[in-house]
């Protein structure tokens, strides 16, 4: 089986996309996962990503796509595929090669998400996350590990997140017109095992 999964920043889809992928003994391919991967690999690819995430820059469709296609064409007999694709080109680019058989989407409000993001903090020492309400350090605004002071990320501020929504709805609309029957949808605004058992009930599996 082939599987897309879709949501906002927030939506808890890398959580989901975990256990769905364990319980069907695919690959969870995560498209930020592989940016990350490549640009801390030191390779010649890796040093141009790089550089344009340093100066803001979105890494080009093409770049993106040839690092997915090398990690799908590793597991033709199945895959989750998360962060990609983010627009309808990329969908195309991607049912051309393999399409998805079922593509989840996790439904939850703007507020939800602008709240589960904004507070996000991160030790800038080791880099240790935590929430604010979900996931507090031991003592306010200090990292558990190492005591040092807890940072928001500047795309973690809440107008940030609000430009980002917006982006997200914009793109992902025509996504889900264009994956019709294929499109699988979930309330994402409950608890993670609450959504969990909504995923396997509506895929029955």
């Amino acid at each position: 089986m082939k599987f897309l999964i879709i949501g906002p920043q927030g939506s808890g889809k890398g959580t989901q996309a975990d256990l769905l992928a364990k319980r069907l003994g695919i690959p969870h391919i995560s498209s930020g996962d592989l940016l990350r991967a490549e640009k801390q690999s030191g390779s010649v690819l890796g040093k141009e990503i790089a550089a344009m995430i340093d100066k803001g820059e979105l890494v080009p469709d093409t770049m993106i796509w040839e690092m997915i296609k090398a990690r799908l064409s590793e597991h033709p007999e199945g895959w989750l595929l998360d962060g990609y694709p983010r627009q309808l080109s990329q969908a195309e680019t991607l049912d051309a090669y393999q399409a998805p058989d079922t593509v989840l989407v996790l439904d939850v409000p703007d507020e939800v998400c602008v709240e589960r993001i904004s507070g996000r903090r991160v030790c800038e020492t080791c880099g240790r996350d935590y929430h604010i309400k979900y996931k507090p350090p031991k003592e306010p605004g200090k990292c558990d590990v190492d005591g040092s002071r807890l940072v928001q990320r500047t795309d973690d501020y809440p107008e940030a997140v609000r430009k980002r929504l917006a982006d997200y709805h914009a793109k992902t609309a025509p996504l889900i017109e264009h994956y019709g029957d294929k499109i699988v949808r979930v309330n994402g605004d409950q608890g993670i095992q609450d959504v969990w058992q909504e995923i396997q009930k509506k895929l029955g599996i």
